[in-house]
């Protein structure tokens, strides 16, 4: 099974060059380092490094804490890979140059081999759900730790990776630790081949993220100079579909709220231009967030055409609605607006955080919508009645602390496989 996977990998290869190709026709980054993903380097790296593949943007955000500590405590430098253009923008923005970056190579022997050679790192850390035989294979080769960190499997992915069980057991055999999030995910990395005496329930280490002070106070400024007087509805990352069902939201709530802004997040900037044309053929002011100026009072939409604001929007908003949820995307971080005292709506698709958003609702810290006239009045009660928001925003700022500390148990499993490494705890 092993060598049949190769043989088909190297078989799609003209097909992934033609994907690459077109995937970063506007990515001048991605197409520029293409030999990363051969396992060709332009320069030398430090190598015995501690490697963390975050694939793209949410896994850099949940791998950065987690990186942090390691620069802080591990006497090695961080090699941090991703698949995706916007992971490294993202991961230049949170750690600069202090951090290593290249893109993944192809899960084939040679790319893979050359990777190792070339970095030799000390410990691989995969974020979330990475399954690459290849890379997991030559990791055991190396006598180097493997971990996945943060995982987490839907019940669909279960019934997919279940019929390649036979297959992934003995993949899965390269593992020194699964670090979950829920005890529901630790039966279902079970179901699918991985040993119980690996898996350990961390948590989940956004629930640890640390907003800067400077966020804040930066917050109260953007509001100043871009949003002078307005009440503000902050929609992070929604995806195709979810545009338009909040047109609809906002018209109604701004027969209600006169002052009110939309302040729209999508997903993948680059869907910013079809997501103005659909507001502006809706008489809707739009300003975007490139164009640098400030809403005026015939501004409606506030359009988030970057990338890495996503945070700092959340610190201005009145109310915030994490999306990727309207829609059977499996929703996103809805933990970020509480860390910054925001009161947070979400939608049904919750698939990627189910067991965390259902305890989140049950310590009423958070408010779920099933369709446009829920989130009308849910923002509306929010906005209208101080008390309400107050209590929603103390109980999921107290649902956060109460189950805080992934971070911690992480690095503790981590620690045993490095014995040269004196531990040293996040509150020395």
């Amino acid at each position: 099974m092993y060598y049949f996977y190769v043989a088909l990998h190297y078989l799609l290869l003209p097909f992934w060059a033609v994907f690459h190709y077109l995937r970063g026709i506007k990515k001048n980054d991605y197409h520029a380092r293409w030999q990363e993903f051969f396992g060709f380097y332009s320069r030398n790296h430090t190598q015995q490094v501690i490697w963390v593949h975050a694939v793209s943007v949410g896994e850099v955000e949940a791998a950065n804490v987690l990186i942090n500590y390691f620069r802080d405590n591990f006497p090695y430098k961080v090699l941090v890979t991703t698949g995706t253009e916007p992971g490294y923008q993202r991961i230049r923005a949170l750690q600069g140059n202090k951090v290593e970056h290249v893109y993944l190579p192809l899960d084939l022997p040679d790319a893979m081999a050359r990777f190792m050679h070339h970095f030799q790192p000390k410990i691989a850390v995969i974020m979330e759900t990475e399954i690459w035989p290849v890379l997991f294979s030559q990791c055991a080769d190396n006598s180097i730790p493997l971990f996945i960190v943060n995982g987490r499997l839907s019940e669909k992915s279960v019934k997919g990776y279940g019929r390649l069980k036979f297959f992934l057991t003995k993949v899965f055999s390269s593992l020194s630790a699964v670090l979950v999030q829920s005890e529901l995910d630790a039966q279902r990395f079970k179901k699918i081949g991985v040993s119980a005496e690996k898996i350990s329930i961390s948590g989940n280490v956004k629930l640890d993220m640390l907003i800067p002070e400077a966020t804040k106070l930066k917050a109260v400024e953007i509001k100043r100079l871009l949003f002078p007087e307005r009440l503000i509805f902050v929609v992070g990352s929604t995806h195709q579909g979810e545009e338009a069902l909040f047109l609809n939201v906002y018209q109604r709530l701004k027969q209600q709220f006169p002052a009110l802004l939309l302040v729209l997040v999508p997903r993948q900037p680059r869907r910013a231009d079809e997501i103005a044309r659909l507001y502006l053929a809706h008489n809707l002011g739009v300003v975007r967030r490139t164009e640098n100026k400030p809403c005026v009072a015939s501004t409606d939409m506030f359009l988030v055409d970057t990338l890495g604001e996503l945070k700092q929007m959340y610190a201005v908003a009145d109310c915030s609605f994490v999306a990727g949820s309207m829609v059977p995307i499996g929703g996103h971080n809805i933990f970020e607006p509480i860390l910054l005292d925001v009161p947070v709506l979400f939608g049904p698709y919750m698939k990627n955080s189910e067991l965390l958003a259902r305890q989140l609702l049950d310590a009423r810290g958070g408010i779920q919508c099933f369709d446009a006239t829920d989130i009308v009045d849910a923002v509306a009660l929010l906005l209208s009645d101080s008390r309400k928001k107050d209590l929603l925003v103390s109980a999921g700022r107290a649902f956060v602390e109460k189950n805080k500390g992934a971070v911690e148990r992480t690095v503790t499993v981590i620690e045993r496989f490095m014995p040269e490494h004196k531990p040293r705890h996040l509150h020395d």
